[in-house]
């Protein structure tokens, strides 16, 4: 098993190029968008063809505040992923509750403030007209459900028909200092567990319909990345703080969508409802 990654930059990184055919690399003040234009790109960095944004953010392990500026920062970068004119929104999302490691998507739904339950109530359209359409939901795992993530996700959107799908997952990096310090965004979609080589069905345009951004913190590190040995049964590691990173990482996202989404409601006052 090669490098263990799930963040674009950090296979960007691996190639050790500076320029590679069919990749683009900028940073800016935090954020570095690693965007993969063709094929060629694609098959140099092993990432689909898209546009990955990586944020720097505080450790969430000695940091409480989310009302730093990082809620317009994440909510303006996942505002330039969606697509335009969107009349609803699901969020999805992805892992294993009982798994600390494997929580944040889950936990993320928490802070996600679910409307399309009122904005569709034609009775009291009047009174919540200034929400958008949001609904949500945490899939479980294969294990227990005895469905991929993937199948209960299109199921939704069959019935639902959203504009676009937000889905939230733990990701697997390849440096220990990215553990619960760095946010991925992109509007490629997730295939669940392939940082930990665990592929599940993909989560994406082609398999749902509709556009997919995916929303990501690092939460395991392979071991390979400390010990610079790779064997062949690869073992990954949380940090002993792992419960307040994706305690915090799951309400910094969750918030962040809620930003993005509901722009008539001020941030205070959509923690308010859901924190």
């Amino acid at each position: 098993m090669g490098n263990c990654t799930d963040l674009a930059v950090e296979s960007f990184e691996s190639v050790n190029k500076t320029v590679i055919d069919g990749v683009k690399v900028e940073e800016n003040d935090g954020v570095t968008i690693v965007s993969v234009l063709n094929e060629n790109g694609a098959e140099a960095i092993g990432k689909p063809v898209g546009k990955y944004i990586t944020c720097c953010v505080p450790s969430f392990v000695s940091d409480n505040d989310i009302f730093d500026g990082r809620l317009d920062k994440l909510s303006t970068i996942l505002q330039s992923l969606l697509p335009d004119d969107m009349k609803s929104v699901l969020v999805a999302g992805v892992g294993n509750l009982d798994i600390t490691a494997d929580a944040l998507g889950p936990k993320t739904n928490n802070y996600v403030l679910a409307t399309r339950h009122i904005v569709g109530d034609n009775d009291n359209a009047e009174m919540f007209k200034d929400f958008f359409n949001v609904s949500g939901v945490a899939t479980g795992v294969l294990a227990d459900t005895g469905i991929e993530s993937a199948e209960i996700i299109k199921g939704i959107v069959n019935v639902t028909k959203p504009s676009c799908v937000i889905v939230v997952d733990a990701l697997a990096a390849s440096s220990s200092e990215r553990l619960g310090t760095t946010v991925q965004l992109s509007d490629v979609g997730i295939s669940p567990g392939s940082g930990v080589g665990n592929h599940r069905y993909e989560i994406s345009q082609s398999t749902l319909g509709v556009p997919v951004v995916s929303i990501g913190i690092p939460t395991v590190v392979s071991t390979a990345a400390i010990t610079n040995k790779i064997t062949d049964e690869q073992m990954f590691v949380t940090p002993r703080e792992i419960d307040k990173i994706t305690e915090q990482g799951a309400k910094l996202i969750g918030m962040s969508i809620n930003v993005c989404l509901q722009k008539n409601i001020s941030a205070h006052d959509l923690f308010s409802l859901v924190g």
